[in-house]
């Protein structure tokens, strides 16, 4: 009867359309700090692309387009690019801007994060067991503030086309005016300006000191480009769930067990070319290590329950943000890899690269660069049973390196 309740518990904590509240319960209060959650305007332009890829509006579409997706010799990136075109819009961000009760020298330090794909912004913010599974709960602690937000197509953030819209380069220059907000104060200003039942109040100051981009998955995949393009615009990195390198991705897209999001049981306020996991694919991308250990059942469960859609434009146009050389970025990076990650190590994230290999391929001047192993974890970091453990390692470096 426990093991149902949880369930049901969790199920409820799914966010299906964008009506539905961020969390089954108002965390705006947390232990360590307060928390606004609002919707941001980002106007952004980036060049885009027609690529030419299936369609998808059913099922059996789904795991086709997957197929497709994996098979070696289909033209993939610049080779399926039918026509070049612009995109240029306003759009809905939705947002979360969180700043520690106490003050601390770290108080005025911003971490900015971006989630990956098949999670929206809760992937930072776990609901299940807080204490030990959230990244922002345990930012807090440690004295920082963090702004964590749903990517476009994903979460509470608008879903516009995901064929021609969504698509690597827009996300990319959202993140760039995301963290030109931060950086001027307008950010925090959105932040306090709205308004709350219980009237929170955010003792933030009049604009972030420095500004650290953290990323897991796609979502870092985004931060390195972003280090490549606008390394000023950073004050240090942590990249978590990614490594570019020959065993990224290679389980393929038909590892993630896909089915048309706008029929999935209960179905997601999705239209065409949005897909997502089924609960086997979230397994096989997100979770590892010893299943007797290194997570529980709810944990699996929870990581179940807050799963996203995916829109294909976003995989076939994500070509355009692997550009990793950012000999311009001077400042503390630090990667953070789960030991058994299946998707971006095949499963063994352990002796891959190393501080030297990533200075000499990638970040030649950063101050300090770092290769942290996380054991007996999976892709979601945040939902393995030593998530605190991970999280030191990440406070550690950034003290250490004046962050």
């Amino acid at each position: 009867m426990a093991s149902v309740l949880i369930v049901a518990v969790l199920v409820l904590l799914n966010r299906r359309t964008s009506a539905n509240p961020l969390h089954a319960h108002d965390r705006s209060i947390r232990p360590y700090g307060t928390c606004k959650s609002f919707d941001i305007p980002i106007f952004a332009t980036a060049d885009s692309a027609i690529y030419d890829i299936p369609r998808v509006n059913n099922d059996v579409e789904a795991t086709a387009w997957a197929i497709w997706d994996a098979t070696r010799t289909n033209p993939h990136g610049p080779y399926s690019r039918l026509q070049n075109t612009t995109t240029s819009e306003t759009f809905k961000i939705h947002a979360q801007l969180c700043v520690p009760k106490a003050r601390s020298p770290r108080g005025d330090i911003l971490q900015l994060a971006t989630h990956g794909v098949h999670y929206d912004s809760r992937y930072w913010d776990s609901a299940y067991q807080p204490e030990q599974h959230s990244y922002v709960d345990a930012s807090l602690k440690a004295g920082y503030s963090i702004f964590t937000y749903d990517r476009l197509g994903v979460g509470q953030s608008d879903h516009p086309d995901a064929y021609t819209v969504v698509q690597g380069a827009i996300e990319l220059e959202i993140l760039r005016q995301l963290t030109l907000m931060a950086r001027n104060g307008s950010l925090y200003d959105a932040a306090k300006r709205v308004q709350t039942k219980n009237k929170v109040q955010l003792q933030a100051p009049a604009k972030p000191d420095k500004v650290i981009h953290i990323g897991h998955s796609f979502g870092s995949v985004l931060t390195s480009s972003f280090l490549a393009n606008y390394a000023k615009l950073s004050d240090g990195a942590i990249i978590t769930g990614y490594l570019l390198g020959l065993d990224l991705a290679s389980a393929g897209s038909t590892s993630w067990s896909l089915e048309y999001a706008a029929t999935a049981n209960p179905p997601y306020d999705r239209g065409s070319g949005y897909v997502v996991a089924k609960n086997d694919g979230i397994q096989n991308v997100f979770f590892g290590g010893n299943i007797t250990t290194a997570y529980t059942p709810a944990l699996f469960e929870y990581g179940n329950a807050i799963k996203q859609p995916v829109p294909i434009g976003e995989i076939a146009s994500s070509w355009r943000i692997l550009n990793n050389f950012a000999p311009n970025f001077t400042k503390p990076i630090q990667f953070l890899l789960p030991e058994k990650d299946f998707y971006i190590c095949r499963g063994d994230c352990v002796g891959l690269t190393n501080a030297t290999d990533l200075r000499a391929t990638t970040y030649p001047n950063a101050s300090a660069i770092e290769v942290v192993i996380q054991p007996n974890t999976g892709h979601a970091l945040p939902l393995h049973n030593n998530a605190t453990a991970g999280f030191q390692l990440t406070f550690d470096f950034l003290k250490s390196n004046g962050l």
